[in-house]
């Protein structure tokens, strides 16, 4: 029996025991190279791989960012960037619902996270919205989907980890995210606003306009987030700051952020450490298993011989780009988004190569495709946070709440595909 069709079944047989991706991926990963060079190679593989993964210096970025995040939630970032959105626009159509999505791309600008985005930005926004009247449907949909912007708004840790596994050039990978984000944030609102108008009982208006005076005065609560957004994202732009030292200096200055909030102790920073530490074990640990199974990849040829099927494939390159991204979307129905993109990137990313897309331009398709799974059945972790908020909307719910979304996203992709400038710009005018 072939190497790859074992592999396949150890792959999904110990998936659908529900073994943690990450030994999913060691094991049939091991198993490939017991296969293919025998049991010495598999043991060195398995015993230098956890090291050659996690000691660069270069992936110090990951737990920094996401401890800026939590940092940052706890110094009430969420709460001031959704009374700043409010105030601009909270009395049209579809106000709250809007300034909720603006609020979650002003988080994001902190945090990288979609489910932390969500998460703290759906503490306040989804009772609000359920307490004048929206239908409890779209509320729980657009907390959940507005979230999505935390892994495409920088600091994405989406696009940190693309970049350690194609060693794409992760501050730009970071800027390309800028524009795409704040397009998603436009046609998400604009999408709200077109549905208040066509079913203007799912979303009443609920506020007053507030004078401009008013406004500019409430832009003074966002500074946190504004100072952050300018040391990590304007560092890296201008070449001030490499990425990590963008995370360590954000990192710190959420700290005293937090710590000068009034009621924060020790204790509250300590548990924000605690949970930055576990969900950074997680991820690298999946890298662990990522790089194994890459291994396991380049030493079958497969990645090599999938490349070079696609460059035969007589037919226009966008639509077997196309073809690509489809493959995403069955796998974001079970898999969540790091995982999908380490254990298909291997393979996928020499293809993309070979047909002479760019990858940074190629890392933000697959950002979106992997908002698409966030939100998308049976495994859309967003709606699952969501749902664990609000215990008395069903999840079905939840879900068709997000379809709205879902359409809005594929039209977005579709813009970025024509569009490639709208990626690649900014990255192309920074500092080297």
């Amino acid at each position: 029996m072939s190497h790859w069709v074992v592999v396949s079944l150890v792959f999904l047989g110990t998936l659908s025991f529900g073994l943690p991706v990450a030994f999913v991926l060691i094991l049939s990963s091991f198993v490939g190279l017991v296969m293919l060079r025998g049991w010495d190679v598999a043991l060195g593989a398995i015993s230098t791989m956890p090291y050659a993964k996690t000691a660069d210096a270069g992936m110090v970025v990951i737990p920094l960012f996401v401890v800026m995040g939590f940092l940052a939630s706890r110094a009430g970032v969420s709460e001031k960037a959704y009374e700043v959105a409010f105030k601009f626009v909270g009395h049209l159509r579809a106000g709250l619902g809007i300034a909720t999505v603006f609020a979650c791309a002003a988080f994001a600008a902190t945090s990288g996270s979609s489910v932390a985005t969500s998460a703290a930005v759906g503490k306040i926004a989804l009772g609000e919205m359920r307490r004048v009247g929206y239908d409890d449907m779209i509320a729980a949909g657009t907390v959940a989907s507005a979230g999505l912007l935390g892994i495409l708004i920088p600091p994405s840790i989406m696009l940190v980890v693309y970049g350690i596994v194609t060693e794409q050039h992760i501050g730009k990978l970071l800027i390309a995210g800028i524009i795409p984000g704040i397009l998603t944030a436009g046609i998400f609102s604009l999408g709200l606003f077109i549905l208040a108008v066509l079913r203007p009982g799912l979303m009443p208006i609920v506020g007053a306009r507030v004078p401009w005076k008013e406004r500019l005065s409430s832009l003074s609560q966002a500074r946190g987030i504004a100072l952050l957004f300018t040391i990590v994202v304007g560092g890296i732009y201008t070449g001030f700051f490499t990425s990590s030292e963008a995370a360590a200096v954000g990192a710190s200055v959420a700290l005293l952020m937090a710590l000068m909030k009034k009621g924060v102790t020790w204790r509250d920073i300590v548990a924000d450490g605690r949970e930055s530490a576990r969900i950074c074990s997680m991820i690298f640990l999946i890298l662990v298993g990522a790089g194994l199974f890459s291994q396991y990849v380049a030493l079958s040829g497969v990645a090599t011989g999938f490349a070079q099927a696609v460059v035969e494939v007589k037919i226009n390159r966008y639509v077997l780009l196309g073809l690509i991204l489809l493959i995403y979307v069955p796998l974001g129905m079970f898999l969540e988004p790091i995982s999908m993109c380490l254990i298909t990137l291997p393979i996928v990313f020499p293809a993309i190569q070979s047909l002479g897309f760019d990858g940074i331009w190629f890392g933000i398709l697959i950002t979106k495709m992997s908002e698409l799974a966030n939100i998308t059945p049976p495994v859309g972790v967003n709606v699952y946070v969501i749902k664990g908020m609000a215990k008395d909307i069903s999840l079905e719910n939840v879900f068709r709440g997000a379809s709205l979304f879902v359409l809005l996203e594929i039209i977005i992709l579709v813009i970025l595909i024509a569009f490639p400038g709208l990626s690649l710009w900014l990255p192309n005018l920074m500092f080297s």
